[in-house]
């Protein structure tokens, strides 16, 4: 009776081995180095045996292979959530990198902006006097408050609210109480923006500047004055000025034009006013 029980139990532990090594592999073979100091109850044993049998059932279910393929996709996915890991706590570090940059940008962008309309209302300033015969002419930067759009408008949450900035122009003609560019004429409003146009390319002067047609709403007395500041502007960039005026034409350096030939073909002059005015003497 106790060998056929003895066979029975050694029949079941190899079946139980042969079971283990198809979800643990060869590993399944390390009991033979476990030291048993101290045997279970065979109420525990039962209990250990059933929730061994679960998770079976359970490995089964999720039609994983043997052992080593468990173990090999284990070490995987620990490998890939520590990668993630790393991942996530560089991002959190990009995060607060990056807000520290944008402050930073910000304020010097402030600042900047703040130093370049000074720089401009100072050549400003300049243009406008020369374009008006006196006055004063500035920008104001203004800042306005507007809700997010995204959110309700009735909220009153400072969160909500936007600040927007812009920009304000005065004027003071002299010998006029206009104080505002819209109460200008027309010619008025185009020598204005003429000047504030000038005033921000002197600010940082290019090399050349391309004028196309700038001076087309102005009379002879404006064209005057818009030739006066031609020539202060070209102290320190190159004109190519497009032209039909007749005042501006006259404070240029080079005149380039086109012409029809006796044989009706379009011809390209250029005159030097230099060279002109020695031969005309």
């Amino acid at each position: 009776m106790k060998e056929e029980n003895f066979v029975r139990l050694s029949t079941s532990f190899e079946d139980q081995i042969r079971e283990g090594s198809i979800f643990l592999g060869g590993d399944i073979l390390s009991y033979k180095n476990f030291e048993i100091t101290n045997v279970e109850p065979r109420e525990n044993q039962l209990e250990r045996l059933k929730k061994i049998e679960r998770i079976k059932i359970k490995l089964e279910d999720a039609g994983l292979g043997g052992g080593t393929e468990v173990l090999k996709e284990y070490e995987e996915t620990s490998e890939r959530d520590i990668f993630l890991a790393k991942e996530m706590e560089d991002l959190s570090t990009s995060i607060v990198s990056l807000r520290s940059l944008m402050m930073d940008l910000k304020e010097k962008i402030d600042i900047e902006f703040k130093s370049g309309i000074q720089k401009i209302n100072k050549e400003f300033q300049e243009f406008f006097a020369l374009m008006f015969g006196g006055g004063s002419a500035f920008l104001t930067v203004v800042a306005q408050q507007k809700k997010n759009k995204d959110e309700d408008m009735e909220s009153s949450n400072d969160e909500n609210i936007v600040f927007e900035h812009g920009i304000e122009i005065s004027v003071s003609l002299p010998h006029k109480k206009v104080k505002e560019l819209q109460a200008l004429s027309g010619g008025e409003r185009s020598l204005a923006s003429i000047a504030l146009l000038f005033a921000i390319s002197q600010v940082n002067p290019p090399p050349f500047l391309v004028l196309d047609e700038t001076d087309a709403a102005l009379d002879e007395a404006n064209s005057r004055k818009y030739g006066d500041m031609l020539e202060k502007l070209s102290k320190h960039s190159q004109l190519i000025v497009v032209t039909h005026n007749r005042e501006t034409m006259s404070r240029a350096g080079v005149l380039y034009g086109v012409t029809v030939g006796s044989d009706g073909a379009s011809k390209l002059l250029s005159v030097k006013f230099e060279e002109a005015v020695a031969i005309a003497k």
